[in-house]
């Protein structure tokens, strides 16, 4: 049996964040949502995550985007999935591997962007 993903979320807006931890624990994956990428970084030494999902733009000193590059170097097999509805805001390349998700998404694309990160990892295998 394959192990549950755990994931990483930062999200800054609550309701986004709410229904995101709703919908990724129904993937099965056990979440820790956060709202800055600060707050992402202090936790991506704090256990070893499957996947990253960020949107770009929270408070703090650190951005989501410069968070994912930061997570690529410490795990370069961890998922990434960067989120933004200031698609302008990503001239800037995304680290080797990671997708966009552009807000708004509907839930067909968001469970499609997860699964396939996700699916790259052996451990995880969507639930019929």
């Amino acid at each position: 049996m394959a192990r549950a993903p755990h994931i990483l979320l930062v999200e800054d807006e609550r309701m986004i964040r709410d229904l995101i931890v709703f919908a990724l624990e129904d993937l099965g994956a056990t979440v820790k949502a956060v709202e800055t990428a600060d707050e992402g970084l202090a936790a991506l030494e704090q256990a070893p995550w499957s996947l990253l999902l960020t949107d770009v733009q929270t408070p703090g000193e650190l951005d989501g985007l410069q968070l994912a590059w930061r997570a690529q170097a410490r795990s370069p097999d961890m998922g990434l999935v960067v989120m933004s509805g200031y698609h302008g805001g990503l001239n800037a390349p995304l680290p080797d591997g990671a997708l966009f998700l552009p807000k708004p998404w509907s839930m067909d694309q968001f469970y499609q962007v997860i699964e396939s990160q996700l699916a790259r990892r052996s451990a995880y295998r969507p639930a019929a």
